[in-house]
């Protein structure tokens, strides 16, 4: 749950009217979806968001004037501030529009959605190894439902990853074939021994899941592509693994691997390219159909890497060479 919702939440059981901005309407390249986003209680306190902060101070004040009226009030916001010199605008190019309510809960039901633990997205990682730790905690600030699962009980312990939501002692596709998985699960498998990633990737391939990846070296990588053949996945299914995992960012610790494994995660689920923004033409901002599945990115980012040395592995997790990625030990 986000944390404009658990505010929310927290004032609607307190009892006390609070003022809710929703995003009603978006044109073109916009900081937002659509759906509340900004909200402030009769004290005066703020929770969220509508931009980047350069109209937030005004949808504040429209708050403060409907908690005083109890009459809804919509404002468009524009590049040009509909012409007005000293109206706020979006520098972003695009147009939001914004209904500001009273909420009173006494009257009125919880105008949020209240997404249980259950119904966050899942990460599931395969593997309490050194990067597991890492990874577990950047999924957990995504949003994720972080699930670590290793069927070593030495390693599949709270200590190692903390910031899990629960950890698992099972073999990885033993778990894998009996756990909910949807195009929201991210799926990464850090084992990189073959007797653990082959039956694991092979589930993970053949289910509905958004993202896959799997750590390893070019080497390491290339074998288990020939394994995973050898196990009956063919080649659509093979282009759906990530694999070096990640993105070439060129960090080598554990936290710089996790960011480099979760930014190439979220361009798959996003359908994003992984380069640079300067390098891009069009909005920043991309809008997905409400209710929409992350697409599955493709082109670049899709598919196993070409074979290499193990030698550019474990010394240059996060790609030191471009497009290499994070690589296991063989």
């Amino acid at each position: 749950m986000s944390d404009l919702a658990r505010t929310i939440r927290c004032w609607h059981t307190r009892g006390e009217p609070y003022a809710l901005a929703t995003v009603t309407a978006i044109s073109g390249s916009a900081p937002r979806e659509l759906g509340p986003a900004f909200a402030v209680d009769a004290e005066g306190t703020a929770a969220g968001t509508i931009s980047a902060g350069c109209i937030d101070a005004d949808v504040y004040e429209l708050c403060l004037g409907v908690l005083d009226s109890g009459l809804e009030v919509r404002r468009r916001f524009d590049p040009d501030g509909q012409g007005e010199p000293f109206a706020p605008q979006l520098p972003c190019g695009g147009s939001i529009e914004v209904a500001v309510r009273r909420v009173d809960p006494h009257i009125d039901p919880l105008p949020i959605d209240e997404q249980s633990a259950d119904e966050r997205p899942r990460l599931l990682i395969f593997g309490a190894v050194q990067f597991a730790d890492a990874l577990a905690t950047a999924g957990k600030f995504l949003g994720y439902r972080v699930t670590v699962c290793d069927a070593r009980p030495v390693f599949a312990t709270r200590e190692r990853v903390a910031d899990a939501d629960e950890v698992i002692v099972e073999w990885p596709h033993r778990y894998l074939a009996t756990t909910p998985v949807d195009a929201h699960t991210a799926i990464c498998v850090l084992t990189h021994d073959a007797k653990f990633d082959v039956p694991a990737l092979v589930e993970a391939l053949r289910s509905e899941a958004g993202y896959v990846g799997a750590l390893g070296s070019r080497r390491t990588c290339a074998d288990r592509t020939a394994r995973l053949r050898e196990a009956g996945v063919d080649d659509d299914q093979l282009a759906r693994l990530h694999s070096p995992i990640g993105l070439d960012l060129g960090g080598s610790t554990p936290q710089e691997v996790a960011l480099s494994i979760c930014a190439e995660m979220v361009a798959a689920m996003h359908g994003g390219s992984g380069r640079p923004l300067r390098e891009l033409d069009g909005a920043l901002h991309r809008q997905r159909a409400e209710g929409a599945a992350p697409d599955r990115v493709a082109g670049v980012l899709t598919g196993p890497r070409n074979a290499g040395s193990d030698q550019e592995g474990q010394s240059r997790l996060a790609g030191g060479a471009r497009g290499t990625g994070p690589a296991g030990a063989a």
